[in-house]
């Protein structure tokens, strides 16, 4: 995907996400909505402003307002020592040292998103599919046999058990079995469930998944071992995740700022509602 508009229209239409039957059926559904009706009609204009294509539109506009830069943990890396607390801080050197989580978590100025941007296997397919040999075998058929076109990809990436192959499916190469991409980290106290299957509900669940060293498998990233934390060490790590939460999309989460639809079809870019301390800034 190469744009954000391009992006949102696929979990409308995920079996295992929205599991809308057909864009169609969306536009559909907002259609039957009077008040969307009356703001895509503002926004976009024209006799027939209910589309997919500005449907896209609309959910990309609202992504990009969803910028995360003034967290606690961006104030203390400014130079605030009192923008996190002790144990944030204590976590923030587990996160670099013995939790080993910026091996993959990369931060670092010019790339300040907690991620980097890379595969590993770290087990969680394993614990949905433990037989990956006759799954791996049925995909070299189909590849023998022309049959792994890119619609029979798409397929499988979201059938029962050939999902967990994760980057295998795009790249067949057996080192990219069960690897999926790092995710960021920024907000992640707001984004539960975890991993791209939500099987972890909760933070302290992630932390101990990966103390315990993942799941193994003989495709697990050299990277992954048991780390052997204390539980204040869990909890310290836990409390510096949180310090990653913008406070700007703490207060969109709490409904504390509203977002609403610009008034013409020559700013269809979401603003912030009139009078929000954030409109002002």
């Amino acid at each position: 995907m190469k744009t954000l508009e391009e992006q949102v229209l696929q979990p409308l239409i995920n079996p295992v996400e929205m599991a809308m039957p057909s864009h169609d059926a969306v536009v559909a559904k907002v259609r039957g909505i009077p008040e969307y009706v009356r703001r895509f009609q503002e926004v976009f204009g024209g006799p027939n402003p209910v589309t997919i294509e500005n449907i896209a539109k609309a959910i990309a506009a609202f992504e990009r307002t969803l910028l995360s830069g003034d967290s606690p943990f961006d104030r203390f890396m400014a130079g605030n020592p009192n923008a996190i607390s002790e144990a944030a801080r204590r976590g923030w050197e587990l996160f670099k040292g013995k939790a080993r989580c910026i091996t993959c978590h990369e931060f670092n100025p010019s790339s300040p998103f907690f991620t980097d941007f890379k595969y590993h296997n770290i087990g969680i397919g394993m614990k949905a599919t433990q037989n990956f040999e006759p799954l791996v075998r049925q995909i070299q058929q189909m590849v023998q046999e022309n049959r792994l076109t890119k619609e029979a990809l798409d397929r499988l990436a979201l059938t029962e058990g050939f999902s967990e192959l994760g980057r295998f499916l795009v790249t067949r190469q057996p080192k990219d079995l069960g690897a999926f991409k790092t995710s960021p980290l920024r907000d992640i106290e707001l984004t539960a469930p975890y991993m791209h299957d939500g099987s972890l509900k909760t933070l302290r669940e992630v932390i101990d998944f990966y103390d315990k060293g993942g799941e193994p498998n003989p495709n697990l990233d050299g990277g992954i071992v048991k780390l052997n934390l204390t539980e204040q060490e869990k909890a310290d790590l836990e409390e510096f995740l949180k310090s990653l939460t913008s406070d700007w999309v703490r207060r969109v989460a709490r409904g504390e700022i509203k977002l609403a639809a610009g008034p013409t079809s020559e700013n269809p870019t979401p603003r912030l509602a009139r009078g929000s301390r954030s409109a002002r800034r």
